[in-house]
């Protein structure tokens, strides 16, 4: 075996086969210390590695006491990551958040992190980067600047934003393009 053999540095075969058999728990306690996870993206896990329900329950229960899972540390971390790099609303946030399968209370706790004054700059965002995407020039009909304007309605709904502060932020940025 010469020096640059990838399986005497930890590179080769030996280190795969160790992943393999390594434990439920512990393959669930180094997916965990790598990113947050909701207690239903590691039963998905567990259950499509073969996992028999009450060693899923035991595993979980584990993690939990253990701190390695935290439902309330997932949901502000989702809350954070999906408003900010994602540009999602509240609303959106929290319907993705209860698919999930997040305790109510955790949302409830998470939401709490936007403010109004934040989400709306997060919608300012969104709106300018899609009305960016219209060949507007500020000098269209109002029939073209009401389909503009229902186009972009539509986008920010999807997004999980209020229709209120929707149509404030949309009369905004229309103006500011010649409306």
């Amino acid at each position: 075996m010469n020096k640059f053999d990838t399986e005497s540095i930890g590179g080769g075969k030996k280190e795969d086969k160790k992943k393999r058999t390594s434990s439920p728990l512990a393959e669930m306690q180094r997916y965990c210390s790598l990113r947050e996870y909701c207690i239903q993206d590691i039963r998905i896990k567990l259950k499509n590695r073969g996992c028999p329900e009450d060693e899923v329950a035991m595993i979980l229960e584990r993690l939990i006491k253990e701190k390695f899972l935290s439902e309330e540390r997932y949901a502000n971390a989702f809350v954070r990551d999906k408003s900010s790099l994602s540009g999602w609303g509240g609303r959106k946030i929290e319907y993705a958040l209860r698919n999930k399968g997040v305790a109510p209370e955790a949302i409830k706790s998470a939401l709490a992190i936007l403010t109004s004054g934040s989400e709306s700059r997060v919608l300012e965002k969104v709106i300018q980067r899609k009305i960016g995407e219209f060949k507007f020039k500020g000098n269209e009909s109002n029939e073209d600047r009401a389909k503009i304007k229902d186009k972009l309605l539509r986008f920010a709904l999807s997004r999980g934003f209020s229709f209120e502060e929707i149509l404030k932020v949309i009369n905004k940025t229309m103006a500011n393009f010649g409306q």
